[in-house]
């Protein structure tokens, strides 16, 4: 049985969504993501990662 983790690493969450450090950083320091400080690591919380995606606007696709 697997289960979801609560927090991630930086580089993990980045390569969920698929965006480069500078704009994870940017979405952080916006406040648009939630993260956590243990000791020296900054770890991501999934659900606020998740709810982030999630609000995204839609668009449709060009071809």
């Amino acid at each position: 049985m697997q289960t979801n983790p609560i927090a991630m690493t930086v580089a993990e969450a980045k390569a969920k969504i698929g965006v480069g450090t500078t704009k994870f950083y940017e979405l952080l320091n916006e406040g648009k993501i939630d993260a956590v400080k243990i000791g020296r690591k900054t770890l991501i919380l999934t659900n606020s990662l998740e709810k982030y995606v999630a609000n995204l606007p839609r668009r449709p696709v060009k071809r």
